[in-house]
């Protein structure tokens, strides 16, 4: 409920602050960016009220790798020193796609590390993503410097100093943490700067670039199955079927006013085809994961069985409709689905709340992650493939993103950081058991200072929050082990060489 009172007042916002242009349909795909890569949660209303959180900037270049271009831009991070003693360590809750928060550097397991360490903590800002814009708009030219490699140094430069003229202390002990896609900066900001930092906790990190993630929609089904019912994962089965069935029979008439399309879907233009299955089956993912506990799954697959609708096809049609009250009818073609993402306006809320062009733009030249229907062993049939999101980038981009581009981004990033084996130590990887996203995570790993995690009966980065008497005993067990990694990460000295 809370995700969709959210969207409710984002598209309120966008009434508000852009009423000279076109009103929008900000489509299911939109919403979807925030929750199958889940960021960081924060409590609604959260406001800080801890003295000694100070917001700051931090002035650095725009291009890192071109000595030529000398434009600068000050990026955004906040600091927090109120455990700090001389000669403790720093601790960075690593910026990610998301934008700047100070909730978990006065709350959580990391700040609580942080009282018993006596650190210095701080939060940084990405770049291109809430306040920290190094261009005046999201032209297509002007994302050229969105990259990880750009972002590592910007948090780089940051570190250096955060030693020199902060903390003063250039022996300081850097720990990182970092949650999501700013796991994969954390765990290769260990890779790239061992100078710079001295260790990493990764919670759920999406580590590995993927090209066609086909699996998430398998870890779904399991969902479906283990916390559902067998039924309920037929029921969907059966429905996608239907629905295929019915347009490759000329009947496209009869599913489009099931579930009240706003426009046709054309059967001649296989884009609209899979964009309206791939709308429907992320609306099931979201009920599914949005609250990223079972009881949704319990939930969704109890409304379904319940149903006295006349076919599974009625079923879900009539549930889609539910779960987007709010909206006169389903923008689930291929254009409204790609406008959201096509302003390049900083101020819209598309981008300086959601960032979603900033988003597609990272999974379309450096990620993949795109989240086919191209397993057997899923429930949301076959026409959700790489074609519509390669089309999808091109739309939003342009023509020279071709499939080439895209599977040349993946590879890249793999083979400059290591995919699901970067070879570092003095890292900790946690995941949870039930999140679909841990396939592209680390989840075991034996290097030296190092270890992986998964926690039982949980989804993304249940270990943030402080240790609670509602903690698993799984829970607990990796919390205590997060703290006792950091303390070795922290106190650790490399003893030095003394020859003969």
């Amino acid at each position: 409920m809370a995700n969709r009172l959210a969207l409710v007042a984002l598209l309120a916002l966008a009434a508000v602050a852009l009423a000279e242009r076109t009103p929008i349909k900000i489509s299911p795909i939109a919403q979807k960016m925030l929750e199958a890569y889940p960021i960081p949660k924060v409590p609604e209303g959260y406001k800080s009220t801890n003295p000694h959180t100070i917001g700051h900037t931090f002035r650095t270049r725009v291009d890192h790798f071109n000595p030529q271009n000398r434009d600068i831009f000050e990026f955004h991070y906040y600091s927090n020193d109120e455990f700090y003693q001389p000669g403790g360590p720093i601790f960075i809750f690593v910026g990610g796609n998301w934008p700047l928060e100070q909730y978990y550097i006065e709350h959580g397991h990391f700040h609580d590390i942080a009282n018993y360490e006596n650190a210095w903590m701080f939060a940084n800002e990405h770049r291109y993503y809430g306040h920290s814009f190094p261009v005046d708009d999201l032209s297509v030219e002007n994302l050229q410097y969105l990259t990880v490699e750009q972002a590592m140094v910007d948090l780089a430069e940051l570190i250096y100093h955060l030693r020199h003229n902060v903390v003063r202390d250039d022996d300081a002990r850097v720990i990182l943490l970092g949650t999501g896609y700013a796991g994969a900066i954390a765990t290769w900001m260990r890779q790239r700067y061992p100078h710079l930092v001295e260790g990493a906790w990764v919670s759920s990190g999406q580590i590995e670039a993927r090209f066609n993630f086909k699996e998430y929609a398998m870890e779904i089904g399991e969902l479906i199955r283990d916390y559902g019912s067998n039924e309920c994962y037929s029921q969907i089965w059966r429905a996608f079927r239907t629905a295929e069935n019915l347009m490759d029979a000329g009947l496209t008439t009869t599913v489009t006013d099931l579930f009240n399309t706003c426009q046709p879907v054309d059967t001649e233009t296989m884009l609209d085809v899979e964009t309206f299955f791939y709308n429907v089956k992320e609306a099931i993912q979201r009920a599914i994961l949005s609250e990223q506990d079972t009881e949704s799954t319990e939930e969704l697959c109890e409304n379904l069985n319940n149903s006295t609708e006349v076919t599974d096809l009625h079923t879900i049609a009539n549930w889609i409709e539910d779960f987007y009250y709010y909206l006169d009818c389903m923008p689930f073609d291929f254009d409204t689905t790609v406008q959201a993402h096509q302003y390049e306006e900083i101020s819209y809320p598309e981008n300086a709340i959601l960032g979603l062009r900033q988003r597609v733009y990272q999974f379309c030249t450096e990620f993949g992650w795109f989240l086919t229907a191209d397993s057997a062993d899923q429930p949301f049939g076959y026409r959700v493939t790489m074609y519509f999101f390669l089309n999808f980038c091109r739309s939003v981009f342009g023509e020279w993103v071709t499939s080439e581009v895209v599977a040349d981004g993946v590879h890249l990033t793999n083979m400059h950081f290591g995919g699901k084996n970067p070879r570092i130590s003095n890292v900790l990887f946690t995941n949870g058991a039930l999140d679909p996203v841990r396939d592209i995570g680390i989840t075991e790993y034996y290097q030296p200072s190092s270890y992986a995690t998964v926690i039982p009966g949980y989804f993304n980065s249940p270990d943030l929050n402080s240790i609670s008497g509602y903690n698993s005993p799984e829970l607990l067990e990796a919390k205590h082990l997060i703290h006792k990694y950091v303390e070795l990460w922290v106190w650790q000295r490399a003893t030095p060489y003394k020859g003969k």
